[in-house]
């Protein structure tokens, strides 16, 4: 009797050694009076932390616009036969590089009134030979083209916009290109055409991109063209709370609690959101949501 005694007491006390620790875990005070796991930790400091709380600010944004086009040399100079008769000889190869002045290519004269020294053609540019379009003893005549060179000073793109667009662009604000493979060109908008192509409505813009930047002629780029600025209180979709078909946002209101408040919205620019109505230049809101949020909450603001 006595055995079964001690035991029935053993037992009884591992119980309620058991209950204690788990009342604890569940819910005890924290320093500062708080529940230690009955308070998400966006609704007040725990341990000094303050809350993620964000002034609202008016700020500006921009919406974008992409056109797109392949990169092609800023200069390309085709080189002309200056007379008529047979090409003599060939001095350049595709994809070798020229300076100013070099020879290119050579005819022989085509002439019944007598021989004639051969007429030389030399590269108006530096540069590389991008086409070589005659062979020796082709025969060629005056204005016929036979190299082609490319200048090294950079990149030209062109692409369309429309006619609702065009005018938002200002030609010479720079710009940033992206390649197909995430590469950023920075460059520059320095053309617009005067009209449209009146078939489509479509006006032409010229870019220019300076060498020296990772690409090649022929890449296809992506340009990012800003043409509408907009001004006011954007917030993180995210932050928005939708109840009822309507909007709201978790604020802090004078009383230092949570209120979740009613706000119309805007522009949609990326992953922000334009506030109407409802949210004030100064006025505090939770900038990080846990989803455990709770109206009446205490808050303590990160100034605090």
């Amino acid at each position: 009797m006595r055995r079964y005694g001690f035991f029935t007491a053993a037992v009884l006390l591992m119980f309620c050694a058991a209950a204690a620790f788990s009342q604890e875990g569940r819910g005890g005070t924290a320093p500062g009076g708080g529940r230690a796991g009955g308070q998400s930790p966006a609704a007040g400091a725990q341990g000094g932390r303050p809350s993620p709380v964000t002034a609202a600010e008016i700020t500006e944004r921009y919406q974008s616009i992409s056109a797109g086009g392949r990169l092609r040399p800023r200069i390309s100079v085709d080189h002309q036969a200056t007379a008529t008769g047979l090409v003599l000889a060939v001095n350049v190869r595709q994809g070798q590089g020229v300076t100013e002045g070099q020879e290119l290519f050579s005819i022989e004269r085509d002439s019944t009134a007598g021989s004639f020294k051969p007429a030389v053609v030399t590269a108006r540019i530096g540069g590389v030979v991008s086409e070589v379009s005659v062979q020796p003893r082709d025969g060629i005549s005056a204005g016929q083209k036979g190299v082609t060179i490319v200048g090294t000073g950079g990149y030209l793109l062109e692409a369309t916009i429309s006619d609702k667009d065009a005018f938002k662009v200002n030609v010479g604000e720079s710009i940033t290109g992206h390649t197909v493979d995430g590469k950023v060109l920075h460059g520059f908008l320095t053309g617009r055409s005067i009209e449209p192509d009146y078939a489509t409505g479509l006006f032409s813009l010229t870019f220019e991109f300076p060498n020296g930047q990772d690409t090649h002629v022929g890449e296809f780029v992506m340009v990012d063209l800003p043409v509408d600025r907009t001004r006011g209180i954007f917030l993180n979709r995210e932050l928005l709370v939708r109840r009822y078909g309507k909007f709201f946002v978790w604020i802090v209101n004078k009383e230092k609690v949570l209120e979740i408040k009613e706000v119309k919205t805007g522009a949609v620019i990326g992953d922000e959101v334009l506030i109407l109505e409802g949210l004030n230049a100064g006025d505090s809101y939770l900038s990080r949501l846990t989803g455990r949020e709770k109206e009446g909450n205490p808050v303590t603001p990160p100034e605090q």
